[in-house]
């Protein structure tokens, strides 16, 4: 008698313990994949007649007999699962991906067998790190699924492109991490070489994930009264940083230096510094006397270190409109102690001109005074945005019952609206038992995206769909760098209309606005799908690049509509546009369409030497 079932379910769907084998099962997959780059899968195993002990198996992935991804670079783990009493507040049912009280799939664990009781599912976690030098092409491989001396296999099969991800990114990443966690969980002493040991691992696994930015504790400076002020010794401050650098890091940011006496209160405070005096006591002194002396002493060390263009600094976390003022005071009054210290901050109002370097705004409050933001943008100042336990209900976020798409179409948002980076003050602020009841006064999920494996950290699938948003924010860069390399061949200066906002049509057709994004991974999916080919065409002989205006991505109303093609080419080339032969002069050329709601595509042909392209556009066309 058959003991279980394995399954792919569909892309981006988790499998809860409650769930249920489709009636239409799916033992196979195809996913698509660039070089250097990470691709993943859900799969489940639900045991039908009694309690079972299964464990996972894998095969390489081989091409033509020859080319192979190694084991080594293939991981397939059992998924744990974390306890929810209550869903995420003010959040309509259908943006949650299931109702509390239940248990969500989340961390990625590292064990070699697992129990699954009769009539559960047991969610399982398949990936793929695709090398940098791998040949393109399709590879085949299996996953095998054992219990006693029954084996179920399910197939992979996978693209690979000619693509290779940068492995520096574009987009600035940080995830606040909590360094007393780490000591305590793994019972090391903070700053001890056990605690070096188990950091740099931290450090390294998150680079690996997407971050490239880390905040370093203003306590790692240890302070010593002199008679006349303060000495300052550098080292632990140094050794942490050195680490962050040699494990990928492009920028720090340095600890608050001060904070409200409550949220949305006026009363600023500034922190308190341990110091050890002449006879080695151990004191506690408020930082509005120690920061005159210790801002120039850190931004002459960093200056001296080759750190300061790499470092930014907090002042106080999220200041509002009612106490804005104060906040503004204290900014300058630290920017006058150490004027080359760029200012980061995360922000709940407006208005921070010459106050502030880097803004970052919540995202909800970004869609809410969007156009103030982007005047900013548009006077130098570099423009993120963060999340917390805001935003809910239809905003993206990644708390733990919102579905996968949400973790992941945060970094689309990035691009879509030109947001360089993205803050999350919780990357290990995991409870007491990480594994348990998540914290209740948070949204599930808030304080974590990780989890503290036994040698080391361990992922969960929301940090995966986290690390997929970042490489598909890439994959955008590439395409908008193809562009430009065409444009440039074609002997194109950049007042030409900007073809390279390609990149940006395709994103915007996944992300209307931000609260309007599909629910479900597969149309994200196609659209990358798109992105990939669209590299790969754009590459391609006879060149060509087209511009149309509006855009293929708006929502047009018929009446008849007309979209402005502009293109430019080859010298050489023939040109025809829905048919019609187009005069090409200098290598460029332009045209009208009358499009409708049944005649909705544009379809422009190339022909040189013997060699053709054509290239769609689809408009959404309503009445």
């Amino acid at each position: 008698m058959k003991k279980f079932i394995v399954w792919f379910p569909e892309e981006g769907t988790r499998i809860f313990r409650e769930s249920k084998p489709p009636k239409e099962i799916l033992k196979s997959i195809e996913l698509d994949a660039i070089r250097n780059e990470y691709e993943g899968i859900i799969f489940g195993i639900h045991s039908l007649n009694k309690d079972i002990e299964c464990r996972l198996e894998i095969t390489e992935l081989v091409k033509d007999k020859n080319e192979k991804i190694s084991k080594n670079n293939i991981n397939v783990s059992f998924i744990g699962y974390i306890p929810i009493s209550k869903n995420t507040p003010n959040t309509p049912e259908e943006e949650l991906e299931i109702n509390a009280p239940t248990h969500i799939p989340d961390p990625i664990l590292n064990i070699k067998s697992m129990e699954i009781k009769q009539g559960n599912s047991q969610a399982c976690w398949y990936s793929i790190y695709i090398p940098k030098d791998i040949e393109p092409g399709k590879y085949e491989g299996k996953i095998y699924v054992i219990c006693d001396d029954e084996k179920e296999e399910l197939n992979v099969f996978l693209n690979v492109y000619p693509i290779t991800l940068p492995s520096k990114k574009h987009l600035f990443i940080t995830n606040w991490f909590d360094v007393n966690r780490i000591s305590k969980y793994y019972n090391v002493d903070l700053w001890s070489e056990d605690f070096w040991k188990i950091f740099r691992k931290w450090i390294s696994f998150m680079n690996k994930y997407g971050q490239n930015v880390f905040l370093v504790p203003l306590s790692t400076i240890k302070i010593y009264k002199e008679d006349r002020g303060y000495k300052f010794d550098f080292s632990i401050f140094d050794r942490y940083i050195t680490i962050l650098f040699d494990e990928g890091a492009e920028r720090i940011e340095l600890s608050h230096l001060a904070h409200f006496k409550e949220w949305g209160h006026r009363e600023l405070l500034f922190r308190d510094f341990n110091v050890v005096l002449k006879n080695g006591k151990e004191i506690k002194v408020n930082g509005d006397n120690i920061i005159p002396y210790l801002l120039p002493a850190i931004e002459k060390h960093l200056d001296e270190k080759k750190w300061l263009d790499k470092t930014l600094i907090h002042i106080a976390d999220e200041p509002i409109e009612d106490n804005f003022d104060v906040w503004k005071e204290t900014s300058e009054k630290i920017h006058r102690y150490a004027p080359k210290l760029r200012r980061i901050e995360a922000i709940e109002t407006i208005g921070f001109e010459n106050i502030l370097e880097v803004w970052v705004p919540t995202l909800q409050h970004y869609n809410d005074w969007m156009e103030s933001y982007d005047k900013a943008r548009e006077k130098g100042y570099e423009i993120w945005f963060y999340t917390c336990l805001n935003p809910k209900g239809r905003y993206p976020n990644r708390f733990l019952d919102y579905p996968l798409i949400k973790t992941r179409i945060l970094h689309w948002i990035n691009y879509a609206f030109k947001l360089k980076g993205y803050l999350h003050w919780g990357f290990d602020k995991w409870p007491d038992d990480p594994f348990g009841e998540p914290v209740s006064r948070l949204p599930p999920g808030d304080s974590h995206i990780s989890y503290p494996g036994k040698y080391g950290p361990l992922p969960s699938l929301r940090l995966e769909a986290m690390r997929d948003g970042i490489e598909d924010y890439e994959l955008f860069i590439i395409l908008e760098n193809e562009i430009r390399k065409i444009k440039k061949v074609l002997g194109f200066s950049n007042e030409d209309p900007p073809y390279e906002f390609r990149a940006m049509e395709l994103c915007r057709e996944v992300v209307q606005s931000i609260i309007n994004y599909p629910r479900k991974m597969r149309e994200l999916l196609e659209i990358r799908k798109k992105v990939i080919k669209e590299i790969m065409e754009v590459r391609k002989r006879p060149y060509i690049l087209v511009f149309t205006e509006p855009y293929e991505y708006m929502n047009l109303v018929e009446g008849p509509v007309t979209v402005i093609v502009k293109g430019i080419c080859e010298n050489g080339s023939s040109i025809e546009v829905n048919g019609k032969k187009i005069h090409v002069r200098n290598n460029r050329f332009s045209t009208a369409v009358y499009l409708s709601k049944e005649n909705n595509i544009i379809s422009i042909r190339i022909e040189k030497d013997g060699k053709t392209k054509v290239i769609k556009r689809k408009f959404r066309i309503t009445l």
